[in-house]
């Protein structure tokens, strides 16, 4: 209102959809994409201060989907589960467990989805809902469905584990304190449930899965039918509107439907879109086309024969985008990749989808995108593989193809010196929203066209990515893609490029999966490789990974060992970025091993490498690796009980690593500083490195080290009242650290 854009006019200059606006305006949508918000917040010049505010309020936690528009029926089903949810406390030491199953189109998602809106003042804790994709080629891990209930229900990125088992247990240990309500939707199979069965506690948990999941011990089971005709009549009337037609057809037409939900709401919104169309026409035509069809699965037959009339009754141009929509690789999609396997303007392939949305074959998911049932994608790809057998093919190549380049593309904005050429996005921030929004497209991609034979695109693709992943720790999926291209580069038969690929898979394995034997045998595989190719810098940097997974172990001695190989080969090859680098996990072993007089003789002939100007290194590798090397000269000279010279080189640092803009570790080294400048009594400047720490401390997500520096503020502070503010701080300090998870 303040810029005076009417929702179009918004639409126009932002190029979000005036669907995904007028979604947000009318609190259909609370929790918007990132990159929506974004540009909204540029076209509209939200003030600085408002941006934050409104970015917190959508990442307190993910908001469950509202349940259908029009659900009917099943009052027996939720009558039972809210009779489940509303037992008395005392009667649980359990947490409890409902397995909700069924057939595809049954409704097992609706019904979870109007039970959670129906029982929300029951959990005041929250409710929380994660699909498992338990359908799709790659469903969700347990480890990163954990991950993301995790980050939910409020803990902190730094206080996640990176083992599943862990996860499972952090989330157990959170659940166990609260009354919450979490679905588990879609779930494959026991193995991917077992992990997220809650422990003690208050809270109710619902899974859905077509299959009956018999092995989880602690559930209940409710298996959902077929609507009753009567429910299924109802249901067709609400979605289809004011239409006069005999009860007697409109039943008629709900038995042809098979009293399938699915196949209920694609034909009641065809008759609501269509106002010339007749029921009994409509059942005229699902006769004749369930004669055709043959459908031998009655629990499908009426699905089937919805979608392919619906299917039929679309203009040659949406039929050819429906069935193109099969070659998405991932959950959901904006409209950029369906503009490139149709061929059409980005503008035109969204008019299309929205067209697709009207006729019921496609769902909008929000804030601005828009996804499939399976079933409904299954029905595309049969559509696809029959009427364009020629060009199937080639369409699936070039879509994998498109994912891949622009993948490449983000990726590389995170490499030290960032893109070597302009891309596809503005800036770094425009490629981490663009990864983290498709990451289900761009990791289906990599699979498939592993599986294809896209060797080289799969190679160049995750080697853009490899800088990325030090900023996305947590995901699961790491392991996977490294593998994927470690298995790439043997495709191709390049030894080099595989014990590059293998030593990216040792780091995820010992870093993102804390698996530190399994580290050290992949890092060995490449240093196998590295030798056949005659590559000495990769044959250092795999010593370097084996070192990192035996330092995991507990083996220092063996870590030092290789440590010391891989600085003669990275010596002899000259690796301008490995050669810092193995000097300074050198050190790190020597003092890990009671030598710190020699560790510290290692790391400050690191620093003079480093500060040489002639020595040839990136910029942000020389800054960020000098930066961190200051810290461990100064852990040298704490163990030497030099502390005075320590708190120097710990100021050098605090100095260095807000020149590299290194939050995190900026605000660790501001709080080791203050501990370092207490054992010399020299504590006049502590109270602003603690605020600021404290500052940095929140922006990072991390409220275990913001208590930690507001409790040594707190201590500083003779009267209890900040030096350089008005918060008491030991009231800010409780504030940080209190709450089962927080």
């Amino acid at each position: 209102m303040a810029a005076g854009l009417s929702i179009e006019a918004l639409a126009e200059r932002c190029g979000v959809s005036a669907r995904a606006i007028s979604d947000i305006e009318r609190d259909r949508v609370r929790r918007p994409q990132r990159r929506t918000l974004t540009v909204l917040f540029e076209v509209l010049a939200v003030p600085d201060d408002e941006r934050r505010r409104l970015v917190e309020a959508t990442s307190v936690r993910p908001a469950v989907p509202d349940p259908p528009r029009y659900f009917s029926g099943r009052a027996t089903e939720l009558r039972a589960l809210g009779d489940i949810a509303r037992r008395p406390p005392g009667d649980r030491q359990q947490a409890t467990v409902v397995v909700v199953t069924g057939p595809a189109g049954v409704g097992k998602t609706s019904l979870v989805l109007r039970v959670t809106a129906d029982l929300a003042t029951e959990f005041p804790d929250g409710r929380f809902f994660v699909d498992l994709r338990g359908m799709d080629d790659v469903p969700t891990t347990p480890g990163e469905a954990l991950h993301r209930l995790l980050r939910a229900l409020g803990v902190p990125e730094q206080r996640i584990p990176a083992g599943r088992d862990e996860r499972a247990t952090a989330y157990r240990s959170v659940l166990c304190e609260r009354r919450a309500l979490v679905v588990w939707d879609n779930a494959a199979d026991e193995a991917q449930a077992r992990p997220l069965l809650p422990g003690a506690g208050r809270s109710l948990v619902l899974f859905t899965s077509r299959r009956r999941l018999s092995g989880l011990d602690p559930a209940q089971w409710l298996s959902l039918e077929p609507l009753p005709a009567e429910d299924s009549t109802a249901m067709l009337r609400a979605i289809a509107g004011p239409v006069a037609v005999d009860p007697a057809e409109l039943s008629e037409l709900a038995r042809h439907c098979g009293h399938m939900p699915l196949a209920l709401r694609v034909t009641g919104q065809r008759l609501s879109v269509e106002p010339g169309l007749s029921v009994a026409e409509l059942n005229r035509r699902f006769t004749g086309e369930q004669a055709r069809l043959r459908v031998i699965d009655a629990d499908a037959a009426g699905i089937h024969t919805a979608l392919s009339l619906s299917y039929r009754r679309l203009g040659d141009d949406l039929r050819r985008t429906f069935r193109r929509l099969s070659l998405m690789p991932g959950p959901d999609f904006g409209p950029d990749p369906v503009a490139v396997v149709t061929d059409v303007p980005d503008a035109d392939a969204e008019q299309r989808l929205e067209a697709l949305v009207e006729s019921g074959l496609v769902a909008a998911v929000p804030a601005d995108r828009y996804g499939l049932h399976d079933l409904v994608r299954a029905f595309a790809a049969d559509r696809l593989t029959a009427e364009e057998p020629d060009a199937a093919g080639p369409l699936r190549t070039s879509s994998l193809r498109w994912w891949l380049s622009r993948t490449t593309a983000a990726g590389r904005h995170f490499e030290p010196d960032g893109p070597p050429s302009l891309t596809q996005f503005r800036d770094r921030g425009a490629a981490t929203a663009w990864l983290d929004a498709e990451r289900g497209n761009w990791f289906g991609a990599l699979r498939s066209a592993a599986a294809e034979g896209l060797y080289g695109p799969v190679v160049e693709t995750v080697d853009a990515l490899h800088w990325f992943s030090d900023s996305r720790v947590h995901l699961d999926l790491w392991p996977e893609v490294f593998r994927l291209s470690a298995e790439s580069a043997a495709r191709l038969g390049d030894p080099r490029t595989e014990a590059v690929h293998l030593n990216y898979l040792s780091w995820a394995q010992a870093i993102c999966q804390r698996e530190y034997a399994g580290s050290v045998t992949t890092a060995m595989r490449a240093l196998d490789r590295a030798v056949d190719a005659g590559d000495l810098a990769q044959q250092g940097w795999a010593l370097l990974y084996a070192a990192s997974g035996n330092t995991g172990l507990g083996d220092h001695a063996a870590a030092l060992r290789q440590r010391q190989q891989a600085w003669v080969l990275l010596r002899r090859a000259g690796d301008p970025e490995g050669l810092p680098q193995a000097m300074a996990s050198l050190g790190t072993s020597l003092l890990s091993l009671g030598r710190p007089t020699e560790a510290l003789r290692v790391h400050q002939r690191t620093r003079c490498l480093l500060r040489d100007p002639r020595y040839p290194i990136a910029a942000f590798a020389r800054a960020a690796t000098d930066a961190l090397n200051c810290r461990r000269i100064a852990g040298d000279l704490a163990a030497l009980d030099r502390w005075p010279e320590c708190v120097t080189a710990l100021r050098e640092a605090v100095a260095r690593l807000r020149a590299s803009a290194m939050p995190a570790f900026e605000a660790l080294v501001s709080v080791e500083l203050v501990e370092a400048l207490r054992r010399t009594g020299e504590t006049r400047d502590a109270s602003a490195y603690l605020r600021r720490a404290i500052e940095l401390a929140d922006d990072c997500d991390d409220p275990d080290l913001a208590g930690r520096a507001a409790t040594l503020l707190a201590e500083l502070a003779p009267d209890g009242v900040d030096p350089g503010g008005q918060v008491p701080v030991a009231t800010r300090a409780k504030a940080r650290t209190s709450g089962c998870g927080s």
